[in-house]
């Protein structure tokens, strides 16, 4: 069974993290794809604008719940704390006892990969996958960055995927100031944030 985990605070998820989801499966040709919301990220300790992990988890099921391959684990918000990879891989595997792992991370965080914890261990029991923004790195820049993730062999494997500038920090803003979020998530994720009352 070929798995794939995009891990995130979705604060809240928006339409380019379900495409790139969607090019994630088709390339990798995978069975599953979980969506695994963050209790606490390790690099977004103090966000005061974090909605909490319950209504981030609402919203990734709704928004989720159309395609027939994408799947949301609350492993990370059910442990609590600070959210590490590397024990959210060894959660899953022990779930899905001989599938083969794949984790989906952007190109920005590739950059910054080697501060996650256990970053080689993370390299050695799941396959990493990078989604290329192609005016963030040049084609030398991936070359270093595909050498410097090469653990016992394993190289990452680099997705293409459209470059849509659509951010969290940026949905949170038009909320917070009235303005539309209207093609920015899904209609039901819109929904929800209006009826909660979220990041005003």
């Amino acid at each position: 069974m070929r798995l794939g985990i995009i891990g995130g605070s979705f604060n809240p998820i928006h339409i380019a993290h379900l495409i790139i989801a969607d090019r994630f499966v088709d390339q990798l040709n995978l069975d599953a794809c979980y969506f695994v919301p963050t209790a606490r990220s390790p690099f977004k300790v103090d966000d005061p604008m974090l909605a909490s992990a319950q209504d981030r988890l609402s919203m990734v099921r709704l928004a989720t719940e159309q395609h027939p391959l994408f799947h949301v684990s609350e492993v990370e918000v059910v442990r609590g704390g600070i959210s590490y990879t590397v024990d959210t891989v060894g959660a899953m595997q022990e779930k899905f006892p001989g599938a083969e792992i794949h984790i989906l991370i952007g190109s920005d965080q590739a950059v910054e990969f080697v501060r996650w914890h256990q970053w080689q261990q993370l390299l050695r029991t799941s396959h990493l996958c990078i989604v290329r923004r192609p005016f963030l790195l040049t084609p030398e820049m991936e070359d270093r960055l595909t050498e410097t993730l090469t653990v016992d062999g394993r190289k990452p494997t680099w997705i293409n995927a459209p470059l849509l500038e659509i951010s969290s920090t940026d949905i949170r803003a038009r909320v917070r100031d009235g303005k539309s979020i209207n093609y920015l998530t899904t209609k039901a994720v819109r929904d929800f944030i209006n009826d909660h009352g979220l990041y005003r």
